[in-house]
């Protein structure tokens, strides 16, 4: 029996839609945020022609069309791309519960860059709760979900508790993703802030360094959260103004 060319033709597009958002990641990943969106817009309307609009690869797709609108900080443009990737995922026969929790956890970084600080917790803790069912293989996305909570009890005021979760967050991720990770360095310079905001400038300058040393070796130093990072680490080398 001949193969059928629809077949074929669709196996097609989805490798071609799969190249386009392996593209579009790297593109984040080196801020170049217009190319990296464009590219997984082609993806996703390749996937959703193929293979329908509720495929699981679609809702990648959203939530990666949303982590592009994160990185910009268009918090509003961003959460209806991830609830709606949420949505697909949630309602896939086969969805796993650890890629639902990984969509909670963008949508609640979204939702607290919208300063819905109570909405995003109840995230974060459910997803936590998922990830720790199975500690050992999620140890990754719970050192996010960490790193995550502790910025955000760092922007309630409650610095001893984000303190303790970014310590936590960073141990761990040194611990899966090696030292020398940028996203190490995200939650050293998160970790940083909180320590400077606590009165202790030593440590504060000391976790500045580090990340920005991070951030340098592994992103370049003309990377955003490389400027960012030096940045905040030139100011918090700066004496404070006498009263």
């Amino acid at each position: 029996m001949d193969a059928d060319p629809r077949d074929a033709r669709s196996r097609e597009a989805l490798r071609l839609a799969a190249a386009l958002n392996a593209r579009g990641l790297r593109c984040k990943d080196e801020a170049r945020y217009d190319e990296g969106r464009a590219l997984y817009e082609r993806a996703l309307a390749l996937l959703e022609d193929t293979a329908g609009p509720h495929d699981d690869a679609v809702a990648t797709l959203y939530h990666n069309l949303a982590g592009i609108a994160h990185a910009r900080g268009d918090y509003a443009a961003a959460e209806p791309l991830a609830r709606r990737g949420l949505d697909i995922r949630r309602r896939a026969d086969d969805h796993r519960p650890g890629d639902v929790a990984a969509d909670e956890i963008a949508l609640a970084a979204i939702l607290d860059g919208l300063g819905r600080y109570d909405e995003s917790e109840r995230l974060y803790l459910g997803a936590l709760r998922v990830f720790e069912r199975a500690r050992r293989r999620h140890a990754p996305e719970i050192a996010v979900a960490l790193n995550n909570l502790g910025a955000l009890h760092a922007r309630r005021g409650d610095l001893d508790r984000a303190a303790d979760l970014l310590d936590r967050a960073v141990a761990l991720k040194r611990r899966t993703l090696g030292p020398d990770h940028p996203d190490v360095a995200v939650t050293l310079n998160n970790l940083a802030l909180v320590s400077k905001r606590r009165g202790d400038q030593a440590r504060a300058a000391v976790l500045y360094a580090e990340a920005v040393a991070i951030f340098e070796h592994a992103l370049g130093p003309d990377h955003p959260k490389t400027l960012t990072a030096r940045d905040n680490a030139s100011r918090c080398a700066k004496p404070r103004a006498e009263s």
